[in-house]
């Protein structure tokens, strides 16, 4: 019985690992988009939407909804908090910009090469999609080149879980 408990606790402890921490609804007290992250990157919430990181750091992604007439504002905070707060240097000359559709929404996205004293060579970029009335959700990341790879699957389950609310 004993070795019964104990299996089924380990067992239990390492599925929460790839559990999804559930439906999280962008912005909390007025939402316009949710999305699934797994437990183990530990969402915080912000004040705009929520903050992800991957359990080895290799991926850090912020979920934002904001007014329209303010993402020029939003880019340049996160910017400045990724530069200033977190040392990672842009490549200016490394800025990609593109559209493209996923989930039945269509995106925009900035794109740069960064880098970081801790971390090495990184991409940093911002996505964004139309939420409703002049609000958007945009996505901010920085996710390290090295390593990158292991946090591909669930990278890629992240992104394809945001949904409209109502959808």
């Amino acid at each position: 019985m004993i070795r019964t408990l104990i299996a089924i606790t380990a067992l239990l402890t390492c599925c929460a690992q790839f559990a999804s921490a559930g439906t999280i609804k962008i912005p909390k007290d007025k939402p316009a988009m949710t999305v699934s992250v797994p437990d183990s990157w530990k969402p915080e919430p912000t004040d705009d939407g929520i903050a992800v990181e991957s359990p080895d750091q290799v991926a850090t992604i912020f979920f934002e909804v904001t007014d329209a007439k303010e993402i020029e504002t939003l880019i340049s905070d996160n910017i400045e908090w990724l530069t200033k707060e977190q040392k990672v240097k842009i490549s200016d000359a490394t800025k990609k910009e593109g559209e493209f559709s996923a989930n039945g929404m269509d995106w925009k996205k900035i794109s740069w090469d960064g880098e970081s004293k801790e971390w090495g060579p990184s991409s940093v970029g911002f996505m964004f999609t139309k939420v409703g009335g002049n609000k958007i959700l945009t996505v901010t990341y920085w996710i390290t080149k090295k390593d990158a790879e292991k946090q591909t699957e669930a990278l890629n389950k992240i992104m394809d879980s945001i949904k409209p609310v109502g959808d």
